[in-house]
């Protein structure tokens, strides 16, 4: 009996398989740094054209706001991941995805996902207890923008996982066709190539 994969090492897996499609880039957080970058940029521009700042209860709720989202993509990327499990689990296709080593990055990258959104629940709730603690309000503004260009961010690594379960279902439902034709075939005594 075989051992169920590590996720650090489906990871690393998930790495490579990026690196030999897209090379370098695959390790530049490209999407990240434009997701809270733009935000950023665009309270600096605010800031000097007018005297923009929001103060600690508009901070906060701003914050709980964006965790309560976070929250909720959360339980879209726990349904996902039961759907992908269901999908990714029934036989043949099973095998199949295990002799094309796509069997645990399916199983992966649900879970990634639920770490981003977990991560972005972790930094709006800190972020909201830390701008009541330390009286500082000038931060604020950049602290709720770092916050939205996360939010921004984990906002494409949803769509990207839901994009992922229509790519599955996609090739789930055609290898099912050629079996099922494959299957016929054998009935028949026709070749058994598809």
């Amino acid at each position: 009996m075989s051992s169920p994969p590590d996720f650090w090492e489906i990871f690393a897996d998930a790495l490579r398989s990026s690196a030999r499609n897209r090379s370098w880039r695959a390790f530049f957080p490209w999407c990240l740094l434009l997701s809270v970058g733009v935000p950023v940029a665009a309270v600096v521009l605010l800031k000097q054209i007018s005297s923009l700042t929001i103060g600690d209860d508009q901070s906060v709720t701003m914050l709980s706001s964006v965790a309560v989202v976070a929250g909720f993509l959360g339980s879209v990327s726990v349904a996902t991941m039961t759907q992908v499990q269901r999908m990714v689990s029934e036989y043949p296709f099973s095998s199949y995805l295990k002799d094309e080593n796509l069997f645990d990055q399916f199983l992966f990258w649900p879970q990634a996902t639920l770490i981003f959104q977990i991560g972005l629940l972790l930094f709006s709730v800190l972020a909201a207890i830390l701008v009541r603690i330390v009286p500082c309000i000038n931060l604020n503004i950049y602290v709720v923008a770092v916050d939205v260009g996360l939010l921004i961010y984990v906002c494409t690594k949803t769509w990207n996982l839901i994009d992922l379960v229509r790519k599955l279902t996609w090739h789930y439902e055609d290898y099912n066709r050629l079996f099922k034709e494959f299957e016929r075939r054998q009935k028949l005594g026709g070749p058994e190539d598809v």
